[in-house]
């Protein structure tokens, strides 16, 4: 294993430290419960409802269930590691776009439509993503179901751990298009965070 391998391990070790020891799988949280270290903050959504659905050396995932049936809302916060690039917004969200790709492969996931915007309001670089894909064999209590699913993310290159880079992201999967989904995926990607030294 290289320097730079472990590096990355103890880095992930260091975020997540604290959620595998206090959190474990379908545990409930509160409504902006805080997961904090030194490298991210990470905040559960902002309502009632949402537990644990996943927790690993890089990051943590939350879910809930939707009023219709096989109707399912995520929210995840993901430490990845990160090719230096240049200085170049098109670079990055060439990167962003292979990424998601990789983690949505076709035939799966067929992209309804999508967008990606560049964007260093955080005051460093981002890519604002906004998906729609049909996942042709979603997994329900009934089998293997065709659902629409929504995806909203901020994928960042970590300010202080060039590196690293991480992305916050909110979805919705189900029969139709969830028109509100905008407002509860914002409020949660803002309030993940890197800590101030």
């Amino acid at each position: 294993m290289t320097i730079t391998k472990n590096i990355f391990t103890l880095i992930f070790g260091c975020l997540i430290a604290n959620i595998i020891h206090a959190q474990s799988l379908g545990q409930p949280v509160t409504p902006k419960q805080l997961f904090p270290s030194n490298t991210l903050n990470v905040y559960s959504p902002d309502d009632k409802g949402w537990i644990i659905t996943g927790v690993a050396s890089n990051g943590i995932s939350f879910g809930k269930r939707g009023a219709e049936n096989n109707e399912t809302y995520g929210a995840q916060v993901i430490i990845f590691e990160k090719p230096p690039v240049n200085n170049d917004n098109d670079e990055f969200i060439n990167f962003v776009k292979k990424r998601i790709a990789t983690m949505n492969p076709t035939p799966r996931f067929q992209e309804l439509k999508s967008s990606y915007q560049y964007s260093e309001s955080r005051g460093y670089p981002c890519v604002d993503v906004h998906i729609n894909f049909v996942d042709t064999a979603a997994v329900t209590s009934a089998g293997k179901e065709q659902l629409k699913l929504q995806v909203i993310s901020l994928y960042c290159r970590h300010p202080t751990q060039q590196n690293i880079g991480f992305f916050a992201a909110y979805s919705h999967r189900g029969k139709t298009i969830d028109d509100q989904l905008e407002r509860p995926a914002k409020d949660f990607i803002e309030g993940i965070n890197v800590p101030k030294k």
